[in-house]
C-alpha cells in the first residue's frame, strides 16, 4: 500500500495525529521549564498520563493494519465498527492468531452487539425502505437461521448500493464506491471486498465456504454457505456501505478541511485534558471487557432442578415464561420478548398478540431437560411440555432461546449478577401442530 494510500492520512486522521504531536511537544517544553526549577505540578500530573506518541499512531494506524490482515478474507474497518474490536482482531492477527480473530468477529457481527446500530438503517431512504428487512435479517440471524439471512442480506447490499449509486448495484462492475475522507469507501474497504464478494462460481460446489460470493450463493453454485462467517461478512459489510453512504449524504466528497481560526492556550488545554481522560477510560474499559469474555466459559453439568436455579440464569427466566403462560399472565410474557428494533411497543397490544397465540392452548405440566450456554449472551432451554390443544392433549419438546441484556440494555454476561434476559418468540408457533 503506497504511503498516501493509507486510511491513517485520511484528513480526520491527520489532525488526531497533529494534535497529539502538538501535545507531546508542550510537554518537551515542560520538562525543560522543570530542567530551570519552573515547576507546575498540575501540567506534570497531566503529561504524566498522556499517552505514548507511539500508542496514539497504533490506533491511528489500526484501519490500515485491519484491512491488511482481514479485507482479502471478507472484513474491513469502518466508522461504525466497534473500535475496541479492531484492536482486538489486529493483536491477534499480528501474533498469529489470525483464526481466533475471526472467530471473534464472526460471534460479534451475529450477536446482539449489532443490535444498537440497527436505528442506524432509519435514517436514510435506501435503508429505511428497507427497514422490515432488515429486521428480519437480523431475527433470522440470532436464531441461527443463517441458510435464509444470507441471501436476505445479500440483496438488502445490492439494492441499496443501487438506490444510493442511481445507477448500479454494489456487485456491478463499474459501481464508484469512493467518498471523501471515509474509513469505509477507502480503496483498501469496500471496493476491495467487492472484488472478491464478486468472484465468478461457475462450477457447483458442496463444500462449506466461509466468503459471502454472491454468485455462487444466489445462482445456487454454492450450497453450503450457512455460517457465521459468511453471515457476519454480509452485516459488516451492510454496516460499512451505510456509513460510506452517510458519508456521501453529509457532502464530504472532496471538500478540503478549512483552517480554524486559532485556540487560546486555556481552551488547547481544555482539549488536551479531555483527550487524555477519554483515552484512559477507553483503555481501562476495552481491557476489562476483553478480560471478561476471554475468561468466559460455557457451564458445565448445570442442576435441572428448578430450585437451584439463580435468579439472574437464563433458566429462571425459561421457567417464568411457562409457568406464566400456565397462570395467563400474558403481559408478563409480552415483556420478556426480545424485540429485533429499539422502536416503542405498547405491552397491551403486545399482549394481546401473545393471547392470541396462547389462548387455546393450556398447559398441564412441564418439565426441564436440558440447560446449553450457546454463547457469552445466549442460552438454549429445552422443556418437554404436556398440553392441551383445542381440548386435544399434545405432548412436545420446546427450546427457548433466551439473550442476556445488561442494566444499561446492551449485551449481558451470563454468570454475572444483575443480567436480565428475553426470549425469542418463535416456539409459539410449534404448539399449534
Amino acid at each position: 500500500m503506497k504511503e498516501e494510500e493509507k486510511i491513517a492520512d485520511l484528513p480526520t486522521y491527520k489532525k488526531t495525529q497533529n494534535d497529539f504531536k502538538g501535545a507531546h511537544t508542550i510537554g518537551k517544553i515542560i520538562k525543560l521549564f522543570n530542567f530551570f526549577g519552573i515547576r507546575d505540578k498540575g501540567l506534570n500530573d497531566t503529561f504524566a498520563k498522556l499517552p505514548k506518541l507511539k500508542d496514539v499512531e497504533n490506533i491511528i494506524t489500526l484501519p490500515d493494519r485491519f484491512n491488511s490482515q482481514f479485507a482479502n478474507i471478507g472484513w474491513i474497518a469502518h466508522e461504525s465498527m466497534n473500535s475496541t474490536l479492531i484492536e482486538k482482531a489486529v493483536d491477534l492477527a499480528e501474533s498469529g492468531k489470525k483464526q481466533k480473530a475471526e472467530k471473534i468477529l464472526s460471534e460479534h457481527f451475529t450477536s446482539t452487539e449489532i443490535q444498537w446500530l440497527q436505528h442506524r438503517f432509519r435514517v436514510l431512504p435506501a435503508f429505511s425502505i428497507r427497514f422490515p428487512l432488515i429486521e428480519q435479517a437480523y431475527k433470522d440471524t440470532l436464531e441461527e437461521r443463517f441458510i435464509s439471512c444470507v441471501p436476505l442480506l445479500l440483496t438488502i447490499i445490492d439494492g441499496a448500493v443501487n438506490d444510493i449509486s442511481k445507477s448500479k448495484g454494489f456487485f456491478s462492475e463499474n459501481t464508484e464506491l469512493k467518498a471523501w475522507d471515509s474509513i469505509a469507501s477507502h480503496s483498501s474497504g469496500l471496493t476491495a471486498i467487492k472484488e472478491i464478494f464478486n468472484t465468478s462460481r461457475k462450477k457447483t460446489n458442496a463444500k462449506e465456504i466461509f466468503l459471502p460470493y454472491r454468485n455462487g450463493i444466489l445462482h445456487g453454485r454454492d450450497l453450503k454457505f450457512d455460517n457465521k462467517h459468511v453471515v457476519g461478512k454480509c452485516w459488516s459489510t451492510l454496516f460499512a456501505i451505510n456509513d460510506w453512504a452517510r458519508a456521501l449524504t453529509e457532502e464530504k466528497r472532496n471538500l478540503p478541511i478549512l483552517p480554524k481560526e486559532p485556540i487560546s492556550i486555556g481552551e488547547s488545554w481544555k482539549e488536551l485534558t479531555k483527550i487524555v481522560t477519554e483515552y484512559q477510560n477507553w483503555k481501562i474499559q476495552s481491557d476489562n471487557k476483553w478480560k471478561e469474555l476471554e475468561d468466559w466459559k460455557p457451564r458445565e453439568n448445570i442442576s435441572i432442578e428448578i430450585a437451584d436455579y439463580n435468579q439472574y440464569s437464563p433458566e429462571r427466566t425459561a421457567v417464568e415464561i411457562i409457568e406464566s403462560w400456565r397462570n395467563k399472565n400474558y403481559g408478563k410474557i409480552a415483556q420478556l420478548i426480545h424485540r429485533f428494533s429499539d422502536k416503542e411497543i405498547n405491552i397491551g397490544v403486545e399482549a394481546g398478540k401473545v393471547r392470541r397465540d396462547l389462548n387455546n392452548k393450556e398447559l398441564n405440566s412441564f418439565q426441564v431437560k436440558s440447560i446449553t450456554d450457546k454463547a457469552v449472551a445466549i442460552s438454549e432451554i429445552t422443556i418437554a411440555l404436556d398440553y392441551e390443544l383445542n381440548g386435544e392433549n399434545k405432548m412436545k419438546e420446546i427450546v427457548i432461546r433466551l439473550i442476556c441484556k445488561d442494566e444499561d440494555g446492551e449485551m449481558g454476561m451470563n454468570g454475572k449478577e444483575d443480567m436480565s434476559w428475553e426470549f425469542i418468540d418463535n416456539f409459539f408457533f410449534k404448539l399449534d401442530f
